[in-house]
């Protein structure tokens, strides 16, 4: 189970679960998993906050959005970034840079 525990997976599928149009929590999940812990693309972005513990990754070309725990494959979120948040920011960059940035979720 990638997310933490059902509970974590239940709660963040509500929040963002229908951003990705997933079915059902296990789809929303193995989309999460496959995000974080598959192959990056060309337009995706990672880098591991100064705590060492989270590890993000940022779909540029999509906005999609994902942090895991760095030691053991767990996600923490997974959701696509609104355009709000990424101007408040001053662009993908500004953004991905704020996030890497901070020292927690």
């Amino acid at each position: 189970m990638p997310f933490a525990n059902a509970v974590e997976r239940a709660l963040h599928f509500k929040r963002h679960g229908h951003e990705f149009q997933a079915a059902d929590e296990i789809q929303y999940e193995a989309m999460a998993d496959a995000f974080m812990g598959g192959p990056m693309s060309i337009s995706t972005r990672e880098c591991t906050r100064q705590n060492g513990t989270d590890r993000l990754r940022f779909n540029v070309a999509n906005d999609n959005f994902g942090v895991a725990v760095v030691a053991a494959v767990i996600v923490k979120t997974f959701y696509i970034v609104p355009p709000h948040q990424i101007i408040r920011r001053n662009g993908k960059v500004g953004f991905f840079n704020y996030e890497c940035a901070r020292t927690s979720l």
